[in-house]
């Protein structure tokens, strides 16, 4: 496992001074290749060949490390069958470094400082008789030579096919390297590395070199590090609700691996873990860590759908004739929940269906105990409604004077039953109708349309006495032309006296029919003269009395 202290910004294995560079957190050189996510080769089994892989991010020397990994040497075991050995290295120079040879692909690399795990013996750089382990400076395996700082120390025979741990640390200010093998501590190197080896440059970049010669033997290493994981222990989900899309999947923790982590829904990139506004189904969480290492999981949001009115079946029948005899049937609602109820035009109904109604909208809610709900907005009218009003034309409304009434509807009437209020009736579409009396009149129209839908109207008219004209010259001579004594604005009411200058009464009529021709109540001619008039309406209080010229 790598190790690191809490006071590096947290640093996690492979990423360090908490870096947020993109995934490919290594580059292969040579005869490099990936075994997993976790696990790379440096060479096959094969002669003469090289291979490396380096982190492509640098790490600060200035700062502690605990790196922790398994290694694994090959199988081919003997003195001279197996070559030629790996190196974990710091160098600041590249991440494309990598050569052939007897140095283990770290040959003529300065400035640079490996941990050489070596399993060919070189009678000419010293080497002891089994496989060792040693630090050295700038690729140089001479362990007579100044460069050659820690080592060797003898593993025995590690070409057995076998994975084994090695682990190395760092402490900058102890300024000491402790190497690990087997869970052995088998090596220590306390100096100032970062001026003495790097010239005061402290950062690096760390890696694996492998390379093969005459002999041969795959080369391969792995970070021990712990499988990415999706820990849904704190998860949280909310499940869709009322078909509002308001589904959420929050309180995930990713555990293990190497950041930075990268994450899809669905495979859909996220910046984030927690997922909102989410339709009820599956989705599926990819993970990938910084080494590319990948883990999933399956969650499932539930859908509480909203009750869903069904008018596949409606049934509409309008209002006809303003009779309330339109209704609403056959609506069905489907729906998981437990508990429905109904409103229609916000007022609590238990039932579905409407009957007994007149036109107009009607809006149906339908809300189940979830608090999701579904809407229906409907219309009615009436088909053959039929609504009508009176109108009148006359120049003044007096007694006497001609009124004409017509209909006022938004539709044809055929049939029209008038009443005037003064038992006078008509049957006529527009009438014309006179008054005699003054007074306050009600009249009534009931019209019906084609399909016999009828309506009522009523207006209220007040008259005002007629204007009482009486001639003041009377010429009742037989030439058709003002024989009578005519009184204009007078009815039944009134009645007439005629008097002589004397004050002997010529003329008496209750009521007055405007029909006296000039002749005293003994049927003689009055002569030629000044006469008077008397004319009283007691009911109504009306009094007048004036004169006239009689000329034959």
């Amino acid at each position: 496992m790598f190790r690191n202290y809490p006071h590096i910004c947290l640093l996690t294995y492979l990423l360090f001074l908490c870096s947020t560079k993109p995934f490919g957190q290594f580059q292969l050189n040579g005869s490099a290749s990936s075994l997993s996510c976790k696990c790379y080769q440096l060479t096959p089994d094969v002669t003469n060949i090289a291979g490396s892989v380096w982190n492509i991010y640098q790490i600060d020397l200035s700062q502690p490390f605990d790196y922790s990994f398994t290694v694994n040497l090959g199988c081919n075991t003997g003195l001279w069958t197996g070559a030629d050995g790996m190196v974990f290295a710091l160098q600041p120079i590249s991440t494309s470094i990598g050569s052939a040879g007897g140095q283990m692909g770290l040959g003529g690399v300065i400035p640079s400082l490996g941990v050489f795990i070596d399993t060919y013996q070189n009678t000419s750089a010293n080497d002891p008789y089994n496989d060792h382990i040693s630090i050295n400076l700038n690729g140089d395996v001479v362990h007579t030579s100044p460069n050659n700082l820690a080592g060797p120390y003898d593993l025995g025979e590690v070409e057995n096919c076998t994975a084994e741990p090695l682990r190395i640390t760092w402490n900058p200010i102890s300024t000491l390297m402790t190497v690990y093998y087997n869970n052995l501590q088998v090596l220590t190197y306390t100096g100032d590395i970062v001026n003495t080896v790097f010239g005061g440059n402290p950062m690096v970049y760390w890696g694996f070199t492998a390379s093969t010669g005459a002999a041969s033997n795959f080369h391969q290493f792995c970070l021990d590090v712990t499988d990415v994981t999706v820990d849904t222990t704190s998860m949280i989900t909310e499940n869709e609700t009322c078909d509002l899309s308001n589904g959420s999947i929050s309180g995930i923790n990713i555990n293990g691996g190497i950041s930075p982590y990268q994450w899809t829904w669905n495979g859909n990139a996220s910046l984030n873990l927690d997922t909102f506004n989410l339709d009820g189904g599956n989705y599926q969480l990819n993970v990938t860590d910084g080494m590319g290492c990948t883990t999933n999981a399956m969650i499932t949001i539930g859908d509480i759908s909203a009750p869903e009115i069904d008018t596949n079946n409606l049934i509409l029948k309008n209002e006809d004739c303003g009779q309330e005899n339109g209704f609403i049937q056959n609506i069905v609602v489907q729906s998981m929940a437990d508990t429905l109820s109904y409103f229609w035009n916000g007022i609590a109904s238990d039932s579905l269906n409407l009957n007994n109604l007149s036109g107009g909208n009607y809006q149906l809610i339908v809300l189940d105990n979830n608090g999701c709900r579904d809407t229906l907005d409907l219309s009615l009218v009436d088909t053959n409604y039929h609504q009508i009003d009176i109108g009148y034309n006359t120049l003044v409304l007096e007694a006497d004077e001609p009124i004409d009434f017509y209909e006022i509807s938004n539709d044809t009437s055929v049939i029209w039953n008038w009443n005037f209020g003064d038992d006078s009736v008509s049957n006529l579409s527009n009438p014309t109708h006179t008054y005699y009396y003054a007074g306050t009149y009600t009249i009534c129209l009931v019209a019906s349309n084609q399909y016999g839908c009828s309506d009522t109207a009523c207006v209220e008219l007040e008259l005002e006495p007629a204007e009482i004209v009486i001639p003041t010259i009377f010429t009742p001579n037989g030439d058709l032309t003002n024989d009578l004594f005519e009184i204009k604005g007078i009815n039944d009411r009134f009645g007439l006296r005629i008097f002589n200058r004397w004050g002997n009464i010529l003329y008496d009529q209750m009521p007055y029919e405007n029909n006296w021709d000039g002749l005293n109540m003994k049927g003689n001619k009055v002569n030629n003269g000044t006469y008077y008039y008397i004319l009283t309406n007691e009911l109504e209080e009306i009094e007048r009395n004036g004169s006239f010229v009689l000329q034959r």
